[in-house]
């Protein structure tokens, strides 16, 4: 679920906003040429939420960063980014078959938080808005 959930965001923003959208993963390099969005996985969680297990939810989170070359652009996309998160259904793809679509999901928008530049000579740092979001996903057992 973790792979198509990542892997649906990252078409979908692409696709909606027009700009590259990069998983981050270890060893990752990040494009000079701004704008990009990147999609990266947090901590997830599992909640219990009947007796002997029968369903657990599971909260997906991931940290949208979206690169911009100006602050004026980044304020625009800013909020053309949030209405996804609050509004779009998003289609869930199967990241091991290209083309087939699983269903759809919407996702929760718990922050904003723009980035300010640590160095100012570090010119990469510079315009960065990161978007907390989670995916709720309840799995129920199956019987044999």
């Amino acid at each position: 679920m973790q792979l198509n959930l990542q892997r649906s965001l990252k078409s979908h923003l692409q696709t909606k906003v027009g700009i590259p959208a990069i998983w981050v993963y270890d060893g990752v390099k990040l494009p000079i040429v701004k704008p990009f969005i990147t999609v990266e996985q947090m901590q997830n969680n599992n909640e219990i939420i009947s007796k002997q297990r029968e369903s657990i939810q599971t909260t997906y989170r991931f940290q949208v960063g979206l690169h911009a070359s100006s602050a004026n652009e980044r304020v625009r996309r800013q909020e053309e980014i949030k209405q996804i998160f609050l509004f779009d259904e998003i289609e869930l793809l199967d990241a091991d078959t290209p083309g087939q679509s699983l269903g759809f999901f919407n996702t929760n928008l718990s922050a904003e938080v723009p980035m300010p530049a640590d160095d100012l000579s570090d010119k990469t740092s510079y315009h960065r808005v990161y978007f907390d979001i989670e995916v709720d996903v309840t799995f129920n057992r199956r019987r044999l």
